[in-house]
């Protein structure tokens, strides 16, 4: 009987490792979450592995067709932008001038499609991840693909190794604002609780904070009224910390404002009056 277990478990371990070296080889294994092609993967775990076919398990030892998304060197010296916006003024004219200078442009849902519609071209952030948006829009970006790509320090040796391991490109603009929470729930017609409570972002504000913290490396911006001046900066042949510490300034403030905001709100849906924030 031990025997027999260790044998099932040593098959699904190879099995295992054949999956994750198919993987790493850029090659397709399992159907693509909808149209996205993911060649990214670099581990899948026991449990999802006892979850293939037998014949998916044999397709994976054999040769498979390369995906259409290649691994991303981050040391190829690519530009990236990040784009993630709920007020989308001016966003054609940011994207567009982005893109003639050089940056591959990473955008999600809504802001996908306007810039789709500018004419600049632009790659899904559930094409970097290998996931589709999930829990109804609650997890977009909320990934290392992402993060990573955002927090690692260019100085750090051991953070550029991490990432071309994993074959995670850097972010060197990430523009985020954050939809009108406050707004909305104090409008005229009133918002249910649980609406209220799907109103709250999450990944914007933790991309703001992960740009604003790694400044040294990501010019973060959260205000159009800053397009001008990024795309003075980035035309520029010099460096401005002063520069990038004011956008990290205002950054951490928006997002400061906004969970103010919702703090507020939590607040008086306890029967709380007016609160005084120390």
């Amino acid at each position: 009987m031990l025997g027999a277990k260790a044998t099932a478990a040593s098959s699904t371990a190879a099995a295992a490792t054949t999956v994750r070296h198919a993987f790493q080889r850029n090659t397709s294994i399992l159907p693509s979450y909808g149209s996205i092609d993911c060649g990214r993967f670099h581990f899948l775990s026991q449990r999802s592995c006892n979850a293939l076919s037998t014949k998916a398990k044999a397709k994976a030892m054999a040769d498979s067709p390369t995906l259409s998304v290649p691994k991303h060197d981050p040391q190829s010296g690519n530009k990236q932008a990040l784009i993630s916006l709920s007020d989308k003024k001016d966003l054609a004219f940011l994207g567009n001038a982005l893109q003639e200078l050089g940056y591959k442009i990473v955008s999600t849902g809504g802001t996908a499609y306007a810039l789709e519609n500018a004419g600049v071209s632009v790659t899904k952030v559930e094409q970097i991840t290998c996931f589709p948006e999930m829990l109804d829009g609650r997890v977009k970006t909320l990934h290392p693909q992402i993060h990573c790509g955002i927090l690692a320090r260019r100085d750090q040796k051991h953070h550029m190794e991490a990432l071309n391991k994993y074959g995670i490109g850097t972010f060197d603009v990430v523009v985020v604002n954050l939809y009108p929470f406050y707004d909305k729930v104090t409008s005229a017609g009133g918002i249910d609780f649980e609406d209220g409570i799907e109103n709250i972002d999450i990944g914007g504000p933790s991309m703001i904070r992960a740009a604003a913290m790694n400044h040294k490396d990501v010019l973060v911006v959260v205000d159009l009224q800053d397009y001008p001046e990024l795309l003075e900066f980035l035309r520029g042949s010099q460096d401005d910390q002063q520069f990038r510490r004011k956008l990290a300034w205002k950054a951490f403030a928006h997002a400061a404002s906004y969970d103010s905001a919702v703090s507020e709100w939590l607040w008086k849906q306890t029967g709380g009056g007016i609160l005084l924030l120390m």
